[in-house]
């Protein structure tokens, strides 16, 4: 029997020990179970074919990360738009995305070659920077989308409405608007609940708010939020930690639900619950 994905990407860490020697063991594997392995031309690997992003994107029937988180969102972001299924290899400490470990690797790879896997689809949002009625920019959000400050300066004042309807004036160092899979990143680091990563949620967390009567919330993907930071001078919305847009004068953020979602190859090993426990140490005593 051989894998069921003719065509594979990988998207590696670079610089880490060890991984020229992981992708020659991959290629061959693949090579032996009837798949190609490959990997974009700025990557400089032996053993295994390069092609241009655009090739990438277009021929990929799944992608196989080795990295960390960061590693992981850079790949999500290259699959969104063919609903291609995502294998993250942790080659790190603390990772909620990249949930397979390296000696894990290969018995995952045999349980996929034999079609004893699942995938789970994980809801995406929208975000866009707009002035009145003109979208000046938008991206797709696996983790987050951030409205921050640029330079130390005062508290921010973050109007925030929630399709159309006022919700709070938050007065704090920023926004984090979070996806269910980005519950665990930023979100959890300021003080955000830990949200299943495959709910239809939008989670809103302040930065560091001046009271702490504004806390984190939690509302259906279905709604649209609009947010809009009085004297909006040195703020900036970032997305994933990866794409930067600084705010104008009159500009505002409006974050909905995407049309795409991400395609996660679930360890068969184990579940989210036990990546929880292993990452958080809540089985420690």
């Amino acid at each position: 029997m051989n894998f069921p994905y003719k065509k594979v990407g990988v998207v590696p860490k670079t610089g880490k020990p060890g991984i020229q020697e992981l992708i020659s063991k991959l290629s061959s594997w693949f090579r032996q179970n009837g798949s190609a392995l490959f990997i974009t031309e700025e990557n400089e690997f032996e053993a295994v074919q390069r092609v241009s992003r655009e090739d990438f994107v277009n021929q990929a029937e799944m992608i196989l990360v080795l990295g960390g988180d960061g590693t992981f969102l850079r790949a999500g972001r290259l699959a969104l738009n063919r609903d291609i299924p995502i294998l993250g290899v942790n080659l790190g400490r603390l990772g909620f995305l990249t949930e397979i470990t390296v000696d894990e690797l290969f018995p995952v790879l045999e349980k996929i070659k034999t079609r004893e896997f699942s995938l789970e689809k994980r809801p995406l949002l929208q975000a866009q920077a707009k002035s009145g009625n003109q979208t000046l920019f938008e991206g797709h959000v696996i983790n987050d989308a951030v409205i921050s400050k640029t330079a130390i300066a005062r508290l921010l004042e973050i109007e925030t409405r929630v399709n159309q309807n006022f919700l709070a004036l938050f007065k704090a160092d920023g926004l984090i608007i979070s996806t269910p899979t980005g519950s665990t990143a930023y979100s959890l680091a300021a003080g955000g609940p830990i949200v299943f990563p495959t709910m239809e949620a939008i989670v809103m967390t302040p930065i560091c708010p001046h009271s702490l009567n504004q806390r984190p919330l939690v509302i259906p993907d279905h709604f649209v939020v609009s947010v809009h930071v009085q004297a909006s001078e040195n703020v900036s919305l970032t997305l994933d930690g990866q794409s930067v847009h600084l705010l104008g004068e009159n500009q505002y953020v409006e974050i909905a639900r995407s049309p795409y979602h991400l395609e996660v190859i679930k360890s068969p090993f184990k579940t989210y619950f036990d990546i929880l426990k292993s990452k958080l140490r809540w089985a420690e005593i």
